[in-house]
C-alpha cells in the first residue's frame, strides 16, 4: 500500500499546527485515573495544550474546571494533587460550588453587588470510562461513548473498582508523534527489535480491524512454555477465564489501550513540537473479586512484572526513534506499507482526511485528496 504521508509531514511546523487544531484540541483526552482522586475532596491538576485544569472528586462524582479563579486570576491550586473539603482558591479563599458557581466569598461586604451575581468557574466536559478519566476542552466534542464504540469492551469488561493501579510514568521522545504511533500499531518490526521481549505467533494469525475511529489488533504473544503456564496460573488466581490474547485498541489519533490476561495498559501520545512528543503510560492489574491478603500481594506482584516488561519494550522502541526521525527529515523516498503494517496505513489515512492533505502515493502522479477512511470494518 502507498505511504500516504510525505516525510515532511513528520517535521513541518505548519503540519504540526494543523494537526493540533484539527485533530487534538477537539478531542477527548485521558488526563488521569480514578486512583488519582479516590476520595471525596481529592483533586489533581494538569495542563492540556497549555490550559491549566483541575479535576475534583465530589462525593464520588468527578468534575473538571479551568484552574483559574475569576476573582484575581490566580490558579485555584498550584499543587499537583491534594485534598480540600471545599473547592477553594489558594489566593483569597473564594469558595465554589460543585457546578462552579461562587459560594462563600471572604469579607463579601467589600464588594459592590455584581451584575448577574459573582462570577463562576469555567467548567469542562468530563467522562469516566472504566478506571480512566477523560476531559474535553471543546464544548462541541461528541460524547465520549461515541468515540469509544466499538472499543469499549477493552475497559468495560470489569467494573472500574476492579482495576488496581500499578504505575504511571512519562517518556519524552525525540520524534514526531506519528513515528511513535505508527511503530506502536505494527508488528513487522518485532522480529528485529524485540527479539527476546515481545513476539507474536503465528504471524499469519494476527487479526486487524479498521474502523472510522481507530483500529484493533488481536494476536497471541509468543512465550516459553514455563512463562505461559505461570501466566495462566496467575490469571486463574485473580480472574479465571481472562483471555491471554493480546488486544490493542488504538483510538485515533493518540490513545492506545492494550489488554492481555489480567493487565490493562494505557498510553496516550501528546505532540510537544513538530519533532518531539510525550507518552504517558499507566499499567493496571485486576483485583480479585473477593480480595484476600494473598490476592492483594499477587495483584501487586503481577503489576510489577507487567510494568517491567512494558518499560523494556518501550525502551527498545525508543532507541530507534532518533534514527527514524532523522531519516524522515532527509528522506527522498516515497515509502511503502506492507499488509502487516496496514494499521499504519489506516492511521495515515485518518491524518490525511482530518488535515485536508492530498495523498501522494507517487510524487510523479497527480495527488488525490483523501476523502474517506480505508474502510469501516474488516482488515485481515
Amino acid at each position: 500500500m502507498p505511504h500516504l504521508l510525505l516525510p515532511e509531514h513528520y517535521s513541518s511546523q505548519s503540519q504540526y499546527e494543523v494537526e493540533m487544531e484539527a485533530m487534538f484540541r477537539p478531542q477527548w483526552h485521558w488526563v488521569g485515573s480514578l486512583h488519582d482522586a479516590p476520595d471525596d475532596g481529592d483533586f489533581f491538576t494538569r495542563e492540556l495544550f497549555g490550559v491549566p485544569i483541575l479535576v475534583r472528586n465530589h462525593q464520588g462524582a468527578y468534575h473538571c474546571f479551568l484552574n483559574v479563579c475569576p476573582h484575581r486570576h490566580s490558579t485555584l491550586s498550584s499543587e499537583c494533587s491534594g485534598n480540600n473539603p471545599t473547592l477553594k482558591c489558594q489566593y483569597h479563599g473564594w469558595e465554589f460550588n460543585v457546578d462552579g458557581s461562587s459560594g462563600r466569598i471572604p469579607d463579601a461586604k467589600n464588594f459592590r453587588p455584581m451584575s448577574g451575581g459573582p462570577e463562576c468557574l469555567k467548567k469542562f466536559a468530563l467522562a469516566v470510562h472504566g478506571p480512566l478519566i477523560f476531559v474535553s476542552l471543546d464544548p462541541s466534542c461528541p460524547p465520549l461513548t461515541e468515540q469509544f464504540t466499538p472499543f469499549a469492551s477493552v475497559t468495560n469488561e470489569f467494573s472500574s473498582d476492579r482495576w488496581a493501579h500499578a504505575e504511571t510514568w512519562h517518556n519524552d521522545f525525540p520524534a514526531n508523534w506519528k513515528v511513535v504511533a505508527e511503530n506502536t500499531v505494527e508488528s513487522y518490526h518485532l522480529e528485529s527489535v524485540h527479539t527476546d521481549s515481545f513476539r507474536f505467533e503465528p504471524e499469519d494469525a494476527i487479526e486487524h480491524e479498521i474502523h472510522d475511529g481507530g483500529t484493533i489488533m488481536r494476536a497471541t504473544i509468543k512465550s516459553s512454555p514455563w512463562s505461559t503456564r505461570f501466566s495462566k496460573w496467575v490469571t486463574t488466581q485473580i480472574q479465571p477465564g481472562c483471555s491471554p490474547q493480546y488486544r490493542m485498541h488504538h483510538l485515533f489519533p493518540h490513545l492506545f489501550l492494550m489488554r492481555t490476561d489480567v493487565m490493562l495498559q494505557v498510553m496516550v501520545l501528546m505532540p510537544t513540537s513538530p519533532t518531539t512528543c510525550r507518552a504517558t503510560v499507566s499499567v493496571f492489574v485486576l483485583r480479585r473479586e473477593h480480595e484476600t491478603i494473598w490476592s492483594k500481594w499477587l495483584t501487586r506482584f503481577w503489576g510489577r512484572v507487567k510494568t517491567s516488561a512494558v518499560k523494556k519494550i518501550l525502551a527498545e522502541d525508543a532507541s530507534l526513534y532518533p534514527g527514524i526521525q532523522t531519516g524522515m527529515e532527509h528522506s527522498p523516498f516515497k515509502g511503502c506499507v506492507s499488509t502487516r503494517e496496514e494499521l499504519v496505513h489506516a492511521l495515515q489515512n485518518h491524518v490525511a482526511e482530518k488535515c485536508g492533505l492530498r495523498s501522494e502515493a507517487s510524487r510523479d502522479e497527480v495527488p488525490v485528496r483523501v476523502d474517506a477512511p480505508v474502510s469501516n470494518e474488516g482488515g485481515r
